[in-house]
């Protein structure tokens, strides 16, 4: 007798946790319709028809995000706030490859790259890393705005799965080190360099008789910081805002190459917009690129004082030794543009 009441215990028991779990899994199936598995609902934008996100691989305080942010201004305004714009900074999608990568792929809908990136899809695009090719912003503006920047990636979209909006301004590159000041083109020779992966950038630095080392800008700060590296070259914004200035003590300005930088957009999220949407982006790219080519420019004389204040010392070095020693990356590159595009590029430069 009490064996069977024992019995009928355990399986009352028994009953009770089979109900109890059907009750929590039906909650739980529940909750992942409106939210995400732990108790967050996640919404987008109820008033927009269109969410765009625009991802970049530096920090806020960047050009990368000044012009981003004019462009979610611009776009949200003339739209009416049908098209919305998520900025993602500081490589929370990847930094400037994998956003390259995410947007031929459809699952990222923008970004704010690099050149370098680019130009293995694009090769006539390496000539924008060409050494002294552009020595003034108007110039490189008058070339990019025109026919060569558009015929250099015309062939984006249906090859690559990205379109590019507008050439925006990251200034000219300059060099920096932690070994000692670089007077002469001879100083850089044996200094380890960090470069992006860019063919044309590493046979520039091999040409100053430095050691070039391929590095992403987001392992480029530890990698000065542990000594992987004796130096790198970027813009002077970006030597600023990344805080490079905390652990190199000397910036060279050699001016060595211009960087642009590119607003793009996946092809497979412009096919799927409206021809009313895609003109508002167009027009909206273009103001936002104008606005941050002034700021590019207002801000370049601010940067170099707040270098010199964080106490990095700056060089300006005579360039013709170093414009010399490049020669041979012309050489070196004009069979890969072509000849004609190549001369018409020159052509272009000069006639500014």
């Amino acid at each position: 007798m009490q064996r069977s009441k024992i019995a009928l215990l355990l399986f009352g028991l028994f009953i009770l946790l089979v109900l109890a779990a059907c009750s929590q899994s039906a909650s739980t199936e529940e909750g992942n319709k409106d939210g995400n598995g732990d108790g967050e609902v996640v919404q987008g934008d109820p008033a927009a028809d269109v969410v765009l996100r625009l991802a970049h691989g530096t920090a806020t305080n960047s050009l990368y995000h000044a012009g981003s942010e004019k462009f979610k201004e611009l776009i949200e305004e003339k739209t009416d706030g049908k098209v919305t714009v998520e900025i993602h900074s500081d490589g929370q999608l990847g930094h400037d490859r994998e956003i390259v990568d995410g947007m031929g792929i459809g699952t990222i809908e923008m970004g704010m790259v690099g050149v370098e990136p680019v130009t293995t899809l694009a090769p006539k695009l390496q000539v924008v890393n060409l050494p002294y090719v552009f020595t003034d912003r108007d110039t490189a503006y008058s070339v990019l705005d025109g026919e060569i920047g558009s015929e250099m990636v015309e062939h984006l979209p249906e090859k690559s799965g990205i379109r590019i909006l507008g050439y925006f301004d990251n200034g000219f590159r300059h060099v920096s080190n932690s070994q000692g000041e670089i007077n002469d083109v001879s100083d850089l020779r044996g200094l380890a360099i960090r470069t992006p992966e860019s063919p044309v950038s590493l046979a520039i630095f091999r040409a100053f008789g430095a050691n070039p080392t391929p590095m992403s800008f987001g392992e480029l700060y530890t990698g000065l910081q542990q000594g992987t590296v004796d130096g790198q070259e970027n813009p002077v914004s970006l030597f600023y805002t990344s805080g490079f200035y905390e652990i190199q003590d000397h910036l060279a300005l050699t001016r060595h190459m211009y960087s642009p930088m590119l607003l793009a957009i996946s092809e497979q999220k412009w096919a799927s917009l409206s021809p009313e949407i895609q003109d508002a982006i167009v027009e909206a790219s273009k103001e936002a690129r104008d606005y941050e080519r002034n700021l590019s420019q207002e801000q370049e004389e601010e940067y170099i004082e707040k270098v010199k204040e964080e106490g990095v010392t700056i060089t300006e070095p005579n360039l013709d030794p170093f414009i010399e020693e490049t020669k041979e990356v012309y050489k070196n590159f004009e069979n890969e543009f072509g000849d004609d595009f190549y001369k018409r590029v020159i052509e272009a430069v000069n006639e500014k």
